[in-house]
């Protein structure tokens, strides 16, 4: 593939809406427009001996298998840097897209790959262009933003890949221009997902998924595309809980592949005289919250997109969190001290501070645009 040409990209500083309705504006930097897989090495020596990574050393024409272990069925498709770089020898973790385990060095992006693989078995497959990207960032940011200006898709290196045999794909990514590489959509052009269960997880600099989750469930045609999981670069090693719990709410179980989690607790909402449907997941938090119910808050509307309100106790569970929401989620904000509900703007989700998703709202959610601007809403188990 003849790389682009390069081109000079101007970045306007552009701002991220508060989550829980309280706005705090974030300026963008330069680099976060292009967010990269980057962590210290200082991060890494400190938490390598209890995040251990599984030591695999992969060849670019083979997919990684677990799958036999369990008889998963399993595929985690990732797109990396690393692995689609050419480094000079001795690259510095710490200014570099890439992470040093061991001597091995990883992206953050398989590392969470890895995690997934870890908790729920399957296999691992690196999305690899036919030709390397540049080790540059600046010409790197430059090309990736001609590349998706031109809607232009490079050619992967071929592999013998059977997408048949799997029901599940997991599709990881760094978060590029706040969506998408034009790799990852490579390999969904060329692989048919349609009918499958696809759920996407990525990596970024502090500014979450974009609009990286509809970009892949429009693309890969899928039956089902649960929600994502995006994890800051920084916290990335530290990362294990947040993906196990992750991987519950979504219906994955620990070691068990494609068996889903049958221990969601269905509730309703009330708000007046409408009654909603929803489920909490089956997450440490979505349970404590659980024991609180009944639970009735005063909730205010937010931009247009969601309804919050504090709570009068303190979750001790509280790990993990996320700056982006799907329509429906209900969430937890530790640093806001309130619940939330998410009814809109899944495809401007970035929020400037964590929610913990902890469950859903099931039923139509276009009632919330019929509330006023104070709600008392109250959570009750199902009967």
């Amino acid at each position: 593939m003849k790389k682009l040409a390069s081109i000079v990209l101007f970045m306007a500083a552009v701002f991220s809406l508060s989550a829980c309705g309280e706005n705090k504006a974030e300026e963008r930097k330069t680099e976060d427009y292009f967010p990269t897989e980057r962590i210290s090495q200082l991060d890494i020596e400190e938490t390598v001996a209890s995040q251990p990574v599984e030591e695999q050393n992969e060849s670019s024409e083979t997919a990684v298998s677990e799958g036999e272990r369990t008889g998963e069925r399993n595929l985690i498709v990732y797109f990396s840097r690393v692995g689609n770089t050419e480094y000079p020898e001795g690259i510095d973790a710490s200014t570099s897209a890439s992470i040093v385990i061991d001597k091995d060095i990883y992206g953050t992006t398989e590392y969470v790959a890895r995690m997934i693989q870890e908790d729920i078995g399957g296999d691992l497959y690196l999305i690899q262009t036919q030709e390397p990207y540049t080790a540059d960032f600046d010409e790197l940011r430059n090309v990736n933003h001609e590349e998706m200006e031109a809607g232009f898709l490079p050619s992967l290196k071929e592999i013998n890949l059977d997408i048949g045999q799997y029901d599940t794909v997991f599709v990881g990514y760094p978060v590029w221009a706040t969506d998408v590489p034009q790799a990852v959509l490579s390999f969904l052009d060329e692989y048919d997902l349609t009918g499958k269960t696809v759920i996407p997880f990525c990596t970024h600099d502090g500014y979450g998924a974009g609009g990286s989750y509809n970009t892949i469930r429009e693309a890969s045609h899928a039956a089902v595309s649960p929600d994502g999981l995006a994890i800051e670069a920084k916290d990335v090693p530290s990362a294990k809980s947040t993906v196990t719990e992750w991987l519950s709410a979504v219906g994955m179980t620990t070691q068990t592949g494609m068996e889903t989690v049958n221990a969601e607790t269905a509730i309703t909402i009330t708000i007046g005289d409408i009654v909603l449907d929803g489920v909490l997941y089956d997450t440490a938090l979505a349970q404590e919250i659980r024991d609180k119910l009944p639970l009735t808050i005063s909730m205010s509307g937010y931009g247009g997109r969601e309804y919050y309100g504090g709570v009068d106790f303190y979750p001790e569970n509280v790990s993990g969190g996320q700056k982006n929401f799907e329509n429906g989620d209900i969430t937890y904000c530790e640093a806001h001290h309130n619940m939330a509900i998410f009814y809109a703007q899944t495809d401007n989700p970035n929020l400037s501070v964590d929610v913990i998703p902890i469950g859903k709202v099931t039923s139509d959610l276009s009632v919330f645009d019929t509330l006023g601007g104070r709600e008392e809403i109250t959570f009750s188990l199902a009967e």
